[in-house]
């Protein structure tokens, strides 16, 4: 049969004679899209909530660096979410021709991969100064700020979560992808 057929699990698989991707169902190319948004959108309010918190308050110690701006935090996932723009363009585009796409598939699993790192280091370096700032550290003489700057420590709380799920949806893309890559090998 030259073209279309149907698959177990509902989608449509094309054949490679069709000229398009072989092996490749609308529904998972369709998932694919709407991770990379997902974690696009994660990224982007992980960036912000933290990038443009700036709770200030008076006290009556001397603060050197009241809170860290998690600046690599802030770069990791402005980076990841400017990622996920430029590779929700590329697929848009190349989902036009009529090729086999194994070398665009592989680039983005690599650099997915290079997000799910980029993401989970900065998330573990904000947390680790999260963690700082909720309890202090009493061996370097480092005071607790959290109970001071509550709506810093509070956003900078709710963007590590977006960030990691963001993370997580960077890693489902990876699996997705090995998984096509090992379907078009076969």
């Amino acid at each position: 049969m030259d073209g279309v057929e149907g698959t177990s699990d509902g989608g449509v698989r094309e054949e490679a004679s069709s000229g398009t991707k072989r092996g490749v169902t609308r529904a998972a190319r369709s998932l694919e899209l709407g991770l990379r948004v997902v974690g696009m959108g994660f990224s982007l309010v992980a960036a912000v909530m933290v990038g443009v918190d700036k709770d200030t308050e008076v006290v009556a110690i001397t603060v050197v660096t009241p809170c860290l701006r998690c600046t690599y935090f802030v770069v990791a996932n402005a980076i990841a979410c400017f990622y996920a723009a430029v590779s929700l363009v590329a697929l848009s585009i190349m989902s036009t021709k009529k090729t086999t796409q194994n070398g665009l598939t592989l680039a983005l699993l690599i650099l997915d991969l290079v997000m799910v790192a980029l993401l989970f280091s900065a998330n573990g370096a904000a947390a680790g100064v999260g963690l700082i700032g909720l309890h202090g550290n009493s061996h370097a003489n480092w005071k607790k700020v959290c109970n001071v700057f509550k709506t810093f420590c509070r956003n900078s709380t709710a963007g590590f979560a977006m960030s990691m799920m963001g993370s997580f949806v960077f890693l489902w893309l990876v699996l997705l992808g090995t998984l096509s890559l090992h379907k078009k090998s076969r």
